[in-house]
């Protein structure tokens, strides 16, 4: 589990392309004190496998359905990417819950400043807009954000100063495509909701009469 409160960018050194999917060389030596091989870390909100650590990097496959689903597929040597560290048991909780399974990418359809902040217009699939609510949380790239304002296809988000400068949305621009996780928490509540109110609809029929022996 992840928190969205990315610990900064790495540099993509390289990649490989093969049939199992991409294999990607990260350069993080701010992550080195404490990466080891098998460790969960999240690249760009994706959550990834450490292969490989060492000399200040460290490498990580993604399968084919990942490539298809983020941002990481397309991802060219020299590229930047936010990364986390899954959470430890011990550590404050900012941010909020982040797993690490993106739900799907939206595309940055406007950028504006707003005083010393700047705001970006995401759209995205109606499917994922419908988990968004003003105030709510939502990860983007990794990055846990407010949503200030849930249209049907789109949301605004307002990055603030420090946000900007230790990530990319500082310099993200109109165009691009970012990767989304909506809150987990919501996509629970309309699975519970969902689930009762399929029982409730199903609950009294001649079937259900007959067994509880009011018809015979």
């Amino acid at each position: 589990m992840f928190t969205g409160l990315v610990e900064g960018t790495a540099r993509l050194a390289s990649v490989s392309r093969h049939a199992g999917g991409a294999t990607f060389t990260f350069e993080a030596p701010f992550l080195m004190d404490d990466l080891h091989i098998g460790d969960s870390i999240a690249v760009n909100g994706v959550c990834l496998t450490a292969e490989s650590v060492s000399h200040g990097a460290f490498t990580a496959t993604a399968i084919p359905e990942t490539l298809r689903r983020t941002n990481l597929g397309g991802l060219q040597p020299g590229e930047r990417v936010h990364v986390e560290r899954a959470m430890r048991a011990d550590a404050r909780f900012g941010g909020h819950i982040v797993t690490g399974h993106i739900d799907g990418v939206g595309h940055v359809a406007d950028v504006y400043p707003e005083g010393e902040a700047r705001v970006l217009v995401i759209q995205v699939d109606p499917s994922l807009a419908r988990y968004m609510v003003d105030k709510g949380s939502v990860a983007v790239d990794g990055v846990s954000l407010t949503i200030m304002r849930a249209e049907r296809d789109r949301f605004s988000v307002s990055i603030i100063p420090h946000t900007q400068s230790v990530t990319r949305l500082g310099e993200i621009r109109r165009g691009e495509t970012v990767n989304i996780e909506c809150d987990v928490i919501a996509k629970y509540v309309e699975r519970l909701v969902s689930y009762r109110s399929h029982e409730a609809s199903g609950g009294i029929d001649a079937a259900f009469l007959a067994r509880h022996g009011f018809l015979r």
